[in-house]
């Protein structure tokens, strides 16, 4: 039943009183009863990139006094896929949206977070497989929803060696992923998910040359979410996904500014 409660959860208790007589969305928001997470690690010249790819950086600064004061302005470059970051299905399939045409109703949707660290342990080869999820098998309430996969690789991002798990010498990346397995079964059995994140940095574990968990989350009109910055504690369930990328029409993908809304005080029944 978890998965079912989970997606529930969502869309129930964090807006239920959305439609109550006297009450309003705006007024659900500033009543102090939500907490907002920002899941995006911040762009600078220490944001991570896949290798070969123009990393961020700013081009021209300015910031001076005018005659008629204060004025600041800045020009950056960077490839769309570093840092936070959203994959558009046309990343890896030829007839999939680019990320300006992403509906906006698939950007904000309840959200779920799996959380398999305990299982990862640090393993840079640990490789998601559906046997370690049997207990969302069955459950799937029908409703539209963004998952999360947190393999507790955040707290390795201020490490760009250890983050890729980079073998210079071999040319190699060795971090965990999902598998093959768990995209097929996402996209079958689970049709209500349109968009799925890690907090690694590619979907497909480092290893992969071939990226099957691109291609066939992609084919299936599903949306990425890389390098998720999961390193502080986040409800599993029950809370609201906000995955705002920079518009870019025609991108591939693009920088992403990704939050969770929750209830501080998360209902454990219906």
């Amino acid at each position: 039943m978890r998965l079912k409660i989970i997606v529930f959860m969502c869309v129930a208790n964090v807006w239920a009183n959305v439609g109550a007589d006297n009450c309003k969305l705006n007024d659900i928001i500033s009543n102090g009863d939500l907490v907002f997470y920002d899941l995006s690690h911040k762009f600078d010249d220490k944001t991570i990139y896949w290798p070969y790819v123009k990393p961020f950086a700013f081009t021209k600064k300015t910031a001076e006094n005018r005659e008629d004061g204060w004025y600041a302005s800045n020009e950056f470059e960077a490839g769309e896929h570093g840092g936070t970051h959203m994959d558009a299905p046309f990343h890896f399939y030829k007839e999939g949206k680019f990320v300006d045409e992403i509906p906006m109703e698939k950007l904000i949707l309840p959200l779920i977070i799996v959380d398999i660290g305990s299982r990862v342990n640090d393993d840079p080869n640990f490789v998601l497989n559906k046997h370690h999820l049997d207990y969302l098998l069955n459950d799937n309430n029908g409703k539209p929803c963004m998952i999360i996969f947190k393999f507790g690789w955040s707290k390795f991002y201020g490490d760009k060696q250890k983050y890729l798990g980079m073998n210079e010498t071999a040319g190699t990346l060795n971090f965990p992923g999902l598998s093959q397995e768990v995209a097929e079964w996402i996209t079958t059995s689970y049709k209500n998910v349109v968009g799925v994140g890690v907090d690694t940095p590619s979907l497909d574990p480092g290893s992969s040359t071939t990226f099957p968990v691109h291609r066939i989350t992609m084919s299936a009109g599903l949306y990425g979410m890389e390098n998720v910055k999961l390193d502080t504690t986040v409800p599993e369930y029950g809370c609201t996904g906000v995955a705002m990328p920079m518009n870019i029409a025609k991108g591939t993908g693009g920088p992403l500014r990704l939050a969770a809304i929750c209830p501080k005080t998360v209902p454990t029944t219906f």
